[in-house]
């Protein structure tokens, strides 16, 4: 009963993180965004020059958007790869939180040879 007990905390716990995951998703969306609309913003009508990294950006504006784009960008990649691994492992926890659970009915449905000579004899006398 105990490692039963572990293993829905474990999933619990699993559950809990892949949430916060998906809020760090939220996070680099967010950042990502502010970043693309602080950088247009500051470029005005040459936003041709966001992409290009041999013109150095002329305000400090442009560079706090491009950083803010890197940053949203590695959240959210983060982001993701956290909930992919927090899912499989809650995914692996509730899956042995099944099998077990399997096992205990089957070893509950198991009878001994007397008792199902006992049953058969049961029925033949009445």
């Amino acid at each position: 009963m105990l490692i039963e007990d572990w293993l829905h905390k474990k999933a619990e716990e699993y559950a809990h993180n892949e949430i916060l995951a998906l809020l760090l998703i939220i996070l680099g969306v967010n950042l990502l965004t502010t970043g693309l609309l602080a950088t247009i913003y500051s470029l005005g009508e040459e936003w041709g020059q966001l992409f290009l990294t041999f013109k150095q950006l002329q305000s400090a504006t442009a560079t706090l958007g491009l950083i803010l784009t890197a940053a949203g960008f590695s959240v959210s990649s983060a982001g993701f790869i956290l909930v992919i691994h927090y899912d499989r492992k809650k995914s692996w926890y509730r899956r042995q939180i099944e099998d077990s659970s399997i096992m205990k009915k089957l070893k509950a449905e198991v009878k001994t040879v007397d008792q199902i000579l006992e049953e058969y004899v049961g029925k033949k006398k009445a």
